[in-house]
């Protein structure tokens, strides 16, 4: 649309309907750069059909648990010749513990030794610490790793049941630092490289291995710590100018070029062979090609390869 106003009675030019969610962004990635993935998520019996044949008519590979009633919806109200979006999420329906056992049961048997699992996006009401412990703990019974990006909360309760890498944006970081304050923002133009790098340490401080902090348009910090006895080593990855058609997504997309690349360097259990500031810079490029395209989720695997050559390459 032209342009958002509260309180107005607004036409939009054109809508489109996707299935969306932060794990579907990251099938999305995998798909679109040809590498093996699957999608496991909970859907609700009211809109499954529309859902899964969005899925279907994009060729995702998936698997699905049924709940009684409606799926969780974003709408997103892009404003054109702008940078400007505006997103409501609804809060999304409560899901029982005898549904939320089936999707335990899906996930039980899908996961693969030493894969990296994007835990990623809002779960449903009526999940809470003891739940989030259930799924970390058939995830890494079955030899897996966690790659989480949540909400502060949640990644709290994650961090309590070992997960191995999180992915908050700087704000979500904090948060989770000051155990829970949800609901004060600094944003990343202050100090922002510095701060994502403090954050990530602390982060690694708490138990997790490999801690990626994003700063917005700035780029991200990534601490990596390979052993009890060795010294948090942390670095801050830049982003690479590009035309933005969209920032929605970015972090999914990110979140997507990481768990490949990490994975694509050797056995990922094993911390010491894998060259995480690598897979960092290889998801900042597969970010930064998702906001050209402006579609979450979205990437030309030929303009990966470029901004990762060209990030590898920069001074």
């Amino acid at each position: 649309m032209s342009h958002f106003e509260r309180g107005a009675v607004m036409r939009t030019p054109s809508a489109e309907v996707r299935a969306g969610g932060k794990g579907i962004d990251v099938a999305r990635v995998a798909k679109a750069l040809k590498k093996e993935t699957k999608l496991l998520l909970p859907v609700g019996t009211t809109d499954k059909n529309q859902f899964t044949s969005l899925l279907n008519s994009e060729e995702i590979p998936y698997e699905v648990s049924d709940y009684q009633g409606n799926i969780r919806v974003a709408t997103m109200y892009q404003e054109l010749n702008s940078s400007v979006i505006t997103i409501v999420n609804e809060e999304g329906p409560t899901i029982s513990s005898s549904k939320w056992s089936d999707f335990l049961k899906l996930v039980d048997s899908e996961i693969q030794p030493h894969q990296i699992v994007a835990v990623m996006g809002s779960f449903p009401r009526g999940i809470g610490e003891n739940e989030v412990t259930q799924l970390a703990q058939i995830i890494h019974q079955n030899q897996g790793l966690i790659f989480l990006d949540t909400a502060p909360h949640f990644m709290e309760w994650f961090i309590r049941a070992g997960v191995e890498i999180v992915s908050p944006n700087l704000d979500e970081a904090e948060a989770v630092l000051a155990h829970g304050a949800e609901d004060i923002f600094k944003g990343e133009s202050t100090h922002g490289a510095d701060r994502a790098m403090a954050a990530a340490v602390a982060l690694c401080d708490t138990g997790v291995k490999v801690a990626i902090v994003h700063a917005g348009s700035l780029g991200a910090a990534i601490a990596i710590k390979e052993s009890y006895e060795a010294a948090t080593r942390v670095e801050f990855v830049p982003t690479i100018p590009v035309e933005v058609a969209s920032v929605v997504g970015a972090g999914d997309s990110m979140a997507a070029g990481f768990i490949l690349k990490s994975e694509e360097q050797g056995d990922v259990s094993d911390f010491g062979v894998i060259d995480w500031v690598l897979s960092l810079k290889y998801g900042t490029a597969t970010a930064s090609a998702s906001c050209e395209l402006g579609r979450s989720g979205d990437v030309i695997p030929e303009r990966v390869e470029e901004l990762f050559a060209a990030i590898v390459n920069r001074n």
